[in-house]
């Protein structure tokens, strides 16, 4: 194709024309418009015998006179149709083709006698093969598309067959046609701007339109297309997609032959006829529509062509187009449509760009969150000093599991679980009665909870705002807790609750080891309560709740609780995370996605790594806005000045891709 302003500007082609054009004599009259113009076009041979495709396309060669031209071959067509279409196809030597439906193999065919040769390729698995197969020439078509769509609209189908590209090494040797929606200067641009890397790399781009050349006046003034057919898709405010199979599907504006064509196909159905012979029945309806609708002729019994008045164009042809149908109301000329998607893109894009502000968003104000208390239990460190001495002295706190925990000898030496290894607390002094917490009811109260409640009064202890230290507006302490649901003493219940529907009873030799239901089990199992429990024995009035973000659940928390404060809803803020997920149920479900480290070392960001290693804490600090902090003298271990949270989004994990936990 003739190269234009655009081409130099960005890197693309001048467009293809491809339209719905069906006598001889008017496909070559209105082709040679198209190539007047500097476009390349195409001739649909769809099911043509060989007779008439080397007829066609004799008359195409005469009438282009040397320029550039091409054909679209169905690959799908029956075989000895296809080998006689191929035949004439290589005698009369069109300098491109297009193979819908197609396999390498056939484009490589044409390509060896010299035909330029682009295959469809409707998703980026099958672009992957073919690229691996040798073929480098692809029209990527969204299902704006006017007549046989698939199921993609052009924006995502672009985007990930750009993304196959973007990954293959051989880029520059490629030529692709983007088509589906394409008519304007806007539209064309989208393009440009899309591919802009891809033609960075050397690649050929070009656009592909069929449904535009529906609204120029040579398309009329030629006899591609009868001065209905033009009216109809004026006048179009919808396009209906006509189903006859699972994925074949029909793009064309609503017409009396759409309305009964749903219809016969609800008639059908109603009728109990098999899938196939519907699919069948509906294809047949099919036959001859767009012919009737486009040229005003229909084929008689004998075979031979006849020409039909408008009415009945009207009530049973099928006025093939696009969504663009609905983005136009005009008609124009060839020459102005190639202004529009060439020079006139280029002209848009460099006006847009001129006035066009750099997408920075604005810096965030600091945080300013000061952290005025703290409190923790962590393996082999019972309180925040010992943490801290083990942290300067490098103290390695991971252990084998301890006997009281789970057995090894049961559970590793079977393989359940690919880890025996793991950071472990040791017992931590808790006074029920320091909160008003009956002894009896300790044994139906999850462990988490009374570790939680204990670091929160500590935390507060160590802000100097405990029992005996300053006053503060209890009313506005909110508490935010990172944890996750679920441990050995809901594991127990919950295993009570369900072997009846097994056993018909709890087995005798458990009945005495699993916990029994009272009172304190529901809230005492709920991680909700974490919070809750807190904020009901400190007597702070403030929001509380529990997050989950899996492995980010502390951050998250932190996360909520700064907004609390920046939001003005709470003057301070009990901000701690609580896991004690060691059990062994948690061992055996990390084992299963290969998640546990079997030397039972964390080695982030190492060659050596070899999974992840299991750990128990608890722990919360004291926050207040730091000019809070300041004004009432308190002491600031650090400031948070902005932290940020994310998605894993559709990137691999646990699940395929993984909706899972946040990233904070």
């Amino acid at each position: 194709p003739a190269t234009s302003a655009m081409s130099r500007a960005l890197g693309t082609r001048l467009p293809v024309a491809q339209g719905p054009m069906t006598r001889v004599s008017d496909r070559a009259a209105f082709a040679a418009a198209v190539a007047d113009d500097g476009a390349l076009p195409f001739l649909a041979l769809a099911l043509a015998d060989g007779t008439r495709t080397r007829e066609m396309l004799t008359e195409a060669k005469t009438a282009l006179d040397g320029r550039p031209w091409g054909v679209g071959v169905l690959g799908f067509a029956p075989e000895e149709l296809r080998n006689a279409q191929l035949e004439a196809v290589r005698e009369l030597r069109p300098s491109h083709a297009i193979v819908a439906g197609g396999r390498p193999a056939q484009a490589e065919a044409l390509e060896r006698a010299g035909i330029s040769t682009f295959l469809h390729v409707p998703s980026p698995g099958l672009l992957r093969q073919f690229l691996d197969a040798g073929a480098r020439k692809f029209v990527f078509e969204g299902s704006e598309c006017g007549g046989h769509v698939g199921p993609r609209a052009s924006f995502p189908l672009w985007e990930a067959q750009l993304a196959v590209l973007e990954d293959f090494p051989d880029a520059a040797n490629v030529e692709v046609f983007f088509a589906g929606g394409i008519h304007d200067e806007r539209s064309a641009a989208m393009v440009a701007t899309l591919a802009a890397p891809l033609t960075a790399r050397g690649a050929a781009v070009g656009l592909l339109m069929g449904t535009a050349y529906l609204f120029t006046e040579e398309a009329v003034d030629r006899g591609a297309i009868q001065p209905l057919f033009q009216r109809q898709v004026m006048a179009a405010a919808s396009t209906a997609l006509l189903e006859t199979a699972p994925g074949h599907a029909t793009r064309c504006v609503p017409s009396p032959f759409t309305f009964n064509y749903r219809e016969r196909e609800a008639e059908l159905r109603d009728s109990g006829v098999p899938d196939r012979r519907v699919w069948e029945e509906l294809e047949r309806l099919n036959v001859g529509r767009l012919r009737i609708a486009s040229k005003g002729v229909d084929r008689s019994t004998d075979g031979e062509l006849t020409t039909v008045d408008e009415q009945r164009q009207f009530s049973d042809g099928m006025f093939m187009a696009g969504e663009v149908a609905v983005l136009r109301s005009a008609t124009t000329t060839v020459a102005a449509l190639h202004h529009a998607v060439t020079d006139g893109a280029a002209d848009f894009l460099a006006q847009r760009t001129a006035t066009a502000r750099p997408a920075q968003p604005p810096v965030p104000a600091p945080l300013d969150i000061a952290i005025v208390g703290m409190a923790c239990m962590f393996p082999q460190a019972p309180d925040l000093a010992a943490f801290w001495a083990n942290v300067v002295a490098g103290h390695d706190a991971v252990t084998e599991v301890p006997a009281e925990r789970w057995d090894p000898a049961v559970h590793h030496a079977d393989g359940s679980t690919t880890s025996k290894w793991g950071g472990f607390l040791p017992p931590i002094p808790f006074d029920p009665l320091g909160y008003g917490i009956p002894p009896a009811s300790l044994g139906h109260i999850e462990p988490v909870q009374l570790l939680a409640l204990e670091a929160a009064r500590r935390a507060l202890d160590n802000a100097g705002y405990g029992e005996r230290g300053r006053k503060f507006d209890r009313s506005r302490t909110s508490v935010v807790f990172g944890a996750e649901a679920g441990s050995d003493l809901s594991n127990a219940a919950t295993l009570r609750a369900v072997l009846p529907s097994y056993y018909g009873k709890v087995p005798d030799g458990l009945e005495d080891q699993l916990p029994r239901l009272t009172e304190d089990s529901f809230p005492g199992m709920l991680a909700n309560v974490i919070s809750g429990r807190i904020a009901n024995r400190l007597d702070l009035g403030g929001a509380n709740y529990t997050v989950d973000a899996a492995c980010a659940s502390s951050l998250a928390a932190v996360d909520v609780a700064c907004k609390e404060l920046t939001a003005g809803t709470s003057d301070v803020v009990l901000c701690g995370g609580a896991d004690l997920h060691n059990g062994i149920n948690d061992y055996v479900l990390f084992s299963s996605v290969h998640a546990l480290s079997p030397t039972g070392r964390s080695r982030a960001f190492d060659g050596s790594a070899d999974g992840i290693a299991l750990g128990e804490g608890v722990a919360c600090v004291v926050l207040k806005r730091l000019a809070d902090a300041e004004r009432d003298g308190d002491r600031i271990y650090g400031v948070i000045k902005g932290l940020g949270s994310s998605s894993d989004g559709r990137s691999l994990g646990l699940t395929a891709p993984r909706p899972e936990g946040q990233r904070a």
